[in-house]
Formats: C-alpha cells, structure tokens, sequence
C-alpha cells in the first residue's frame, strides 16, 4: 500500500558466521560495509500460533510457565516449526500436542514478523475450526501446559483485560476479532 523508501536502502552484509549454538536459537555476527561495528542477531526456526475454535463456540487457550518474564502466561498453543515441516502442518500437531484438540479445518489468518530487529523467523497463526478434544497431551520436556477455554463472545473484554500479555498472541487476536473471526483479507 505506501511506496519504498526514497533514502533508506538495503546494507551490503559482507560476512555472516555462526558465534554460538543455543538449541532453540544461534547467534550470528552479521558484518556490513557501511556499519563500523559488527551486529549480532538471534537466528531462530519459524514458529506457529493456533486460535482454535471448539464446535460449541469457545476459544482454546493455554496457561503456562514462560522463562523469558518468570510468570505464568495467557495464550494460545503454539510452538516451533521443525526443519522441512510446512507452517500448517506443524499448527496442527501443536495443537494437538499441547491440548489434546484436533480441528476440522485450519486456515492461514496472518504472518508477522517477531522481532526483525535482531530476528529473522517468521510467525504463522492459524485458524483451526470445529476443534474438538479427541485424546491426552503430548508435552515437551520442558512445557507444563493447562488448557481454559473462553467463550469466543468474551475475547475482546480478555484481550481489553491486560492478561494476555505475549505481543505474538495479542497481535494476532486482534487480527481475528477485526477480520469478524474469518480470514477474509482486505
């Protein structure tokens, strides 16, 4: 919708070279021509969020422990995608891993990107519809999650609350209630 930039450009990156390995993210020392010092960026896998609707009209969400805040968090199951899996597939077995739902449907709502600052991943949400419980979870070693279920009638009130503080659920929450809960772009 709005046209490039006049003045600001692309940087030429000289050198890119891997400094460590973390598992969930490697940091990268990227080198550019114009800049006078190195930078350093996250290199993460993509990852994908869920807002899964149950048949009865409710929303599916998670409670958990995040490391990052030391809080407990307000969310929607989500998770990494795993090297070579599409972003829709990976939504569904997060879903059903981390609450045990399985839906008839799943639709792309929005792509965004977490922090472009210093990451280059990418975030899909899904829209997974007629979602139904159909067996137990299936956790990593490190998540404890609980499922609450919300009736879709008072997302916007919880959202407008302050309890779902995670800017990669909010975002596209917001993105579902304005699109009327449908996919329909404009």
């Amino acid at each position: 919708m709005l046209p490039p930039p006049k003045r600001v450009k692309m940087l030429d990156r000289k050198a890119d070279r891997e400094v460590a390995d973390h598992g969930v993210f490697a940091v990268r020392r990227h080198t550019y021509a114009e800049l006078p010092r190195d930078i350093f960026v996250f290199a993460c896998r993509d990852w994908c969020n869920v807002i899964a609707e149950t048949e009865d009209g409710n929303i599916v969400l998670v409670w958990q422990y995040r490391f990052g805040t030391d809080a407990l968090s307000l969310e929607i199951p989500a998770g990494v995608i795993d090297a070579g899996e599409e972003p829709i597939v990976a939504a569904a077995r997060e879903l059903r891993e981390e609450t045990g739902y399985e839906a008839t449907s799943l639709e792309l709502l929005c792509v965004v990107e977490p922090n472009p600052a210093f990451q280059g991943n990418k975030c899909f949400t899904f829209v997974a519809r007629g979602a139904r419980l159909v067996g137990a979870t299936e956790f990593d070693d490190c998540e404890d999650i609980e499922v609450a279920l919300l009736p879709r009638t008072k997302l916007a009130a919880l959202l407008d609350s302050g309890q779902i503080t995670h800017a990669l659920v909010s975002g596209p929450l917001e993105t579902y209630l304005r699109r009327g809960a449908g996919i329909v772009r404009g």
